[in-house]
């Protein structure tokens, strides 16, 4: 009997002298709640709010290296900065993701991943931006945070909107014939395209002229939506210099009508080129002189050249 209670007792000591297992990862607990809480404070637009998260010699790093940091009013401010150019923004539901981690220091982290997504007040345009965070938190504070968002996207857009504003009202003017004409030849309208047009408009193509008035610019539009219905022409790249605009572009097509008196070959094409636009002084273009390669075209479609004789 002494044996057996003994040996209970050998077994009791040592169940209870072994270390407690902590468990290393979670989705769920209250460091998790606490950065959802952050987060709903961010979309709220509560920032004061948003700081009680933090404790007060809190480093964060966002988009830095580990020798970087700023403090979370510094943030703050910098992330009101940002979003002032906005009209709305949230993370997608769907995109978010939490997970808690105590690394080998006995430290907790919270990792967050989601798609931050923005409306730019100005252009109305939308920005999808991958985030991920990761947080120390310790006694119910975040005593240190590091971000990664690429900020690259929001950069240009606002150098665009600061490129328009100082544009003079002539140079809008031609944007906005371009963005017409662009609109015109995409939806093969005509009557829009001869309201950006001079009269006596001339097109040259390599060198050749091609037009010599409105009603020819709108023939030639004719030949390539006959052949191509889903033509469309996309700018890459736009330089407004005094009257005169340089253009890149792009056109795209599905050849199923007649083409070059040769019949559908159900095939696409895509071949970039570049223009020289002259404007006169109404805002209205006078001139356009393409250059392109039109044997990338020929040989998308399949046509065969004839040998020279």
């Amino acid at each position: 009997m002494k044996k057996i209670f003994l040996t209970v007792l050998v077994v009791a000591f040592a169940t209870a002298c072994q270390p407690k297992v902590t468990e290393r990862y979670s989705t769920t607990g209250p460091e998790v709640d606490l950065v959802k809480s952050l987060l709903n404070d961010y979309q709220k637009g509560d920032w004061e709010g948003w700081l009680g998260h933090y404790a007060d010699t809190a480093k964060l790093h966002h988009n830095t290296p580990e020798d970087i940091s700023m403090t979370a009013k510094e943030i703050n401010e910098a992330l009101k900065g940002l979003l002032a150019a906005t009209s709305s923004y949230k993370f997608d539901d769907e995109s978010r993701y939490y997970e808690k981690v105590i690394d080998d220091e006995g430290l907790t982290w919270v990792n967050f991943w989601g798609n931050w997504r923005g409306t730019i007040a100005a252009t109305n345009k939308e920005l999808v931006i991958p985030v991920h965070l990761t947080m120390n938190i310790t006694d119910g504070k975040i005593q240190e945070e590091h971000a990664m968002y690429n900020l690259s996207e929001y950069t240009a857009e606002m150098q665009k909107i600061e490129a328009d504003a100082s544009m003079s009202a002539d140079a809008k003017a031609i944007q906005t014939s371009i963005n017409n004409i662009t609109k015109a030849w995409n939806t093969n309208n005509k009557d829009l395209m001869y309201a950006n047009l001079a009269s006596n408009v001339v097109r040259t193509a390599n060198g050749g002229i091609m037009v010599k008035n409105q009603s020819g610019y709108g023939d030639f539009m004719d030949i390539y939506h006959s052949a191509f219905p889903d033509f469309k022409v996309t700018l890459d790249n736009i330089k407004i210099d005094g009257s005169n605009v340089l253009m890149n572009w792009t056109c795209t097509g599905t050849n199923t009508g007649n083409f070059m008196e040769n019949p559908p070959t159900n095939k696409k094409i895509k071949t970039h080129g570049f223009s020289i636009w002259k404007f006169d002084t109404e805002g209205k273009a006078s001139r356009e002189d393409a250059f392109y390669d039109n044997l990338i075209v020929y040989e998308q479609l399949g046509y065969t050249m004839p040998t020279p004789k």
